[in-house]
């Protein structure tokens, strides 16, 4: 219950000391490689871990560890498509 409370306060109030306050904040880092088919776009993040908040298609957003080989990868892609549009 402590996890779920500190991940919904991250959601809410952000990080005091990023630039910007954002809606949400990883807290918890999902430690499986998600299929880069799904996802749609991505927000970098560095507090209060370095890290890559992905959305798929269906808007749930999943926190992964930014210096991960797929992470890379997938980041690249997403890239590319949105070049392309």
């Amino acid at each position: 219950i402590f996890i779920l409370f500190s991940f919904i306060c991250f959601s809410l109030l952000g990080s005091a000391s990023s630039q910007s306050m954002r809606k949400y904040s990883c807290a918890l880092l999902s430690p499986r490689q998600l299929n880069i088919r799904n996802l749609v776009s991505y927000e970098k993040q560095q507090v209060p871990t370095d890290a890559i908040m992905f959305i798929n298609a269906k808007g749930i957003r999943i926190c992964v560890r930014a210096n991960q080989p797929w992470v890379k990868t997938a980041v690249k892609r997403i890239d590319e498509r949105r070049a392309a549009k």
